[in-house]
């Protein structure tokens, strides 16, 4: 197929030169770190375009191939420049820009000690004191209180990162430059953005399983007292199976039962080893990619949820349900490349709640063996959802629905 046009601007204004290659790096690697900040490398011959300076803003659009429509790939700001030469007459470059997550290591915050509050307020004050594009809409409030602390003149990443980790969440960037937070919740009951069948899946994928990451066995400190009182969370049948993996964490979290939360959140999507599918990476020029999964890929965003079906014999299950955690693309003349990055289902998922539960579901036909405690991981609905509330991603927020849409004209959001 026909690949989609790039438009690539500084300052707001089109690149007037030529771009050999370009590579963004968008999310994270894998769903037990905090994402870096994005980054964009263009790799240029001929001069240097006009406005290319440190700090210059610096944004890259895709185009829907049916509807021109664009697509942000990157937003961010020129961090570095190289101009070289192939021979005397012929300069050629190399810029560098990331996005304003790092700008949120740099800048120094807290001329006031900040209140106990939840981990998503105290995530959200260290962006908006930092001063980067942010959107309250798509930034999650958080659920776990954590103590009141001097800030002390630290990066506004490091007193967001510190919450987002005793919450449970993390701090990320989404592709239109947006510095949001991801609490433990935000995946909850997901609608399913795209699937992908047999017939799109490249022969490099590859799955792995290992005893990273484990944790069966945690135990979680909080409080203000010296020592920290601490509790502790446990899977016997995963110790029973796999041994013991042990963990422990030092929070800021406030109180006993969020730290209990804390404590069963780590267990219930740490406790067994997860098959990680990596190496799922697409060529948009190729034949087997059309259009429809073109604009579904380069549509998609951290969190998303991906049906993957029809997987190849051998495979350690015929289908998964997995998350975005990121990518990496390439873009030369007459070729891009897209390499996914995700997690298992479960492994990021928060524990199901009651009304997460199909309503299909009747007491005498569940497993006469299984408790509610011992669920730790509802997989979402596919098809014939009930049209619930909570059957909408977290993200969706009530000014985002239409304004004609009633409660009973309702219906769960298709992707």
């Amino acid at each position: 197929m026909t690949l989609p046009d790039v438009t690539i601007e500084i300052d707001g204004a089109p690149v007037e030169c030529d771009v050999l290659q370009a590579v963004i790096r968008h999310g994270r690697d894998d769903p037990s770190s905090h994402p870096e900040a994005d980054a964009a490398t263009l790799e240029i011959i001929g001069a240097m375009p006009a406005g290319a300076v440190i700090g210059a803003p610096l944004t890259v659009y895709a185009l829907e191939p049916i509807t021109a429509t664009p697509i942000p790939r990157f937003a961010g700001r020129i961090s570095d420049v190289r101009i070289g030469f192939e021979d005397v007459d012929l300069p050629s470059g190399t810029l560098i820009a990331v996005g304003e997550l790092a700008d949120m290591g740099r800048r120094v915050i807290g001329a006031a000690p900040y209140p106990a509050e939840a981990d998503g307020t105290r995530v959200n004050r260290a962006i908006v004191a930092a001063g980067v594009s942010t959107d309250p809409i798509r930034s999650d409030p958080g659920y776990l209180g954590v103590l009141a602390r001097d800030v002390d003149a630290q990066p506004a990443l490091n007193i967001a990162r510190d919450a987002a980790t005793d919450g449970g969440g993390f701090v990320w960037q989404a592709t239109d430059g947006a510095v949001l937070y991801a609490d433990a919740f935000h995946r909850r009951a997901p609608a399913v953005s795209f699937a992908l069948e047999a017939c799109d899946l490249p022969v490099s994928l590859a799955w792995q399983q290992g005893l990273e990451g484990m944790a069966n066995d945690v135990r979680v400190r909080y409080g203000s007292a010296t020592p920290q009182p601490e509790v502790s969370a446990s899977d016997p049948a995963s110790i029973a199976e796999f041994g013991t993996h042990g963990a422990s964490l030092s929070t800021r979290i406030a109180g006993v039962s969020d730290a209990q939360e804390r404590a069963n959140l780590i267990v219930v999507r740490q406790s067994t080893p997860a098959w990680t599918l990596s190496s799922l990476a697409f060529a948009l020029e190729s034949p087997g990619v059309d259009v429809a999964l073109t604009v579904d890929l380069l549509r998609a965003e951290v969190h998303d949820l991906i049906n993957v079906t029809g997987m190849p014999a051998g495979s350690p299950m015929a289908s998964a349900m997995v998350f975005v955690e990121g990518w990496t693309e390439t873009i030369v003349a007459g070729g891009w490349t897209l390499e996914l990055a995700v997690s298992d289902y479960c492994r990021t998922a928060p524990a199901p709640q009651w009304d997460d539960v199909a309503p299909g579901w009747t007491w005498d036909g569940l497993d006469p063996g299984l408790t509610w405690d011992a669920i730790s991981c509802l997989p979402p609905f596919v098809s014939g959802a009930p049209g619930r509330w909570v059957d909408v991603p977290a993200s969706l927020r009530w000014d985002q629905v239409p304004p004609a849409t009633t409660w009973d004209t309702w219906v769960i959001p298709t992707a």
